[in-house]
């Protein structure tokens, strides 16, 4: 019984290849001038803006920082990027707390006489 169901799984592959050659084979139906200028008119829009777009995944592929800099440079103009939020390295602002102390609640240690152990 499987012999025959795999015969008939080949058979729909081999009749899906034929009628698709044949499809392809077919003469292409034939334009007016109006229908051509219009399908040129959308195509100029459909191709910009896909080569553009493959264009800056590549770019973004081989240049990655300059990726990143056009990114901050669209949140800068869309008003997004706080400098306060950004100050130094690693995100943490001198003015906001985090000094050394920071992690004990921000109090600092202290010396005091007699606390020399």
């Amino acid at each position: 019984m499987s012999d025959w169901i795999g015969l008939a799984i080949i058979a729909l592959v081999v009749a899906g290849a034929v009628a698709g050659l044949s499809y392809l084979g077919r003469e292409p139906r034939r334009l007016s001038s109006e229908e051509y200028e219009e399908r040129v008119q959308e195509a100029r829009g459909t191709t910009r803006s896909a080569a553009a777009a493959g264009l800056q995944a590549l770019q973004k592929f081989v240049n990655p920082k300059a990726a990143e800099a056009i990114q901050a440079i669209k949140d800068l103009k869309a008003g997004h990027y706080d400098d306060q939020q950004k100050q130094g390295e690693g995100g943490v602002g001198e003015g906001d707390g985090a000094g050394p102390g920071a992690a004990r609640g921000g109090q600092q240690p202290t010396l005091k006489e007699g606390d020399d152990a």
